[in-house]
């Protein structure tokens, strides 16, 4: 039996896609293979591509909801109120047995503040958007984001974003057999240049956003890490550099880009600025130990930008 709960309201980011409960660790160095290891701090943290980026929407001021299925284990509620404490609207969530969300371990290098993932899809669903609780979700959407953990349901719902001119925003990271059609049915790639890299095949940046933008209506950013991030779209290429914080851990950095990147566009922003607006967010958020720690508020994210203006 799928339950719901009644949405009567605009929201600037409607996301779907992934939410994970991430159990989170720190070490000196990083270990060698089959070796036990103490770590220096240990805690558990909520995330997900889409998870992470609607938190960052509402903790920016906007109206974020979440689109997904999840049971009624302990790990499944965790996530749901998670998302609920952020402000993040749930009542697009089917509640359906035994679905649960993403879970994931991860070890951090504290040293440079690198991660390595290990996570499972056991029991994750993703609703269809024709089971959505709101069958008029498209009328009260500003902007649909979703990933590619969203398989064909992501696919679908970006479809009938499109239809009705909504703009529909990607991440992608992994290269899976839905993920070409995915990114053909978006309106804004924004991807790793590692990830850019791998799946394109090509060298330099120019050339993996020209490989990815298979629409010249299209919008490809790639982000970059210390090196910023590039990007191609209608008005032309551009490149912004990155702003310099004191990293401890980039969990979740490249989420709060897309959900800070798909509110900038809800709220009317050109590309460019909303790019901007995306990196300073990110870059907040790498300054705190897990995900969504370092995600900043509106007017953190203000102050830290008009410091940061050339």
């Amino acid at each position: 039996m799928r339950v719901h709960r009644e949405c009567d309201s605009v929201v600037d980011v409607l996301g779907l896609g992934a939410v994970t409960v991430d159990f989170v660790g720190t070490v000196e160095a990083w270990p060698s293979r089959g070796v036990k290891t103490m770590l220096d701090r240990f805690m558990i943290c909520d995330g997900g591509l889409v998870g992470t980026a609607l938190v960052a929407v509402s903790r920016l001021g906007g109206k974020a909801a979440f689109a997904g299925e999840l049971g009624q284990s302990e790990i499944a509620r965790r996530a749901l109120d998670a998302l609920g404490r952020e402000s993040v609207d749930t009542s697009f969530v089917l509640e359906t047995p035994d679905a649960e969300p993403i879970v994931a371990f991860i070890l951090i290098d504290r040293t440079g503040g690198q991660r390595n993932i290990f996570w499972t899809r056991q029991n994750v669903q993703y609703p269809m958007p024709w089971e959505f609780p709101e069958p008029d979700w498209f009328h009260r959407t500003r902007v649909l984001l979703i990933d590619f953990e969203s398989g064909q349901a992501g696919i679908e719902a970006a479809r009938i974003a499109r239809e009705h001119q909504i703009p529909v925003v990607i991440d992608v990271e992994r290269d899976e057999p839905h993920v070409a059609e995915a990114m053909r049915v978006s309106s804004h790639i924004i991807v790793s240049e590692d990830f850019a890299g791998g799946y394109t095949g090509r060298r330099n940046a120019t050339e993996m956003l020209a490989a990815l933008r298979t629409d010249p209506e299209q919008v490809v950013i790639l982000t970059r890490g210390e090196k910023g991030c590039a990007g191609s779209s209608p008005e032309g290429d551009f490149a912004l550099p990155a702003f310099k914080v004191d990293v401890v851990d980039t969990t979740g950095c490249g989420d709060t880009f897309h959900g800070a990147f798909a509110l900038a566009l809800a709220r009317g922003q050109a590309v460019v600025p909303a790019a901007r607006f995306a990196s300073g967010a990110a870059a907040l958020c790498a300054t705190q130990l897990g995900g969504r720690a370092g995600i900043p508020t509106a007017t953190q994210l203000e102050q830290f930008l008009r410091k940061h203006e050339s």
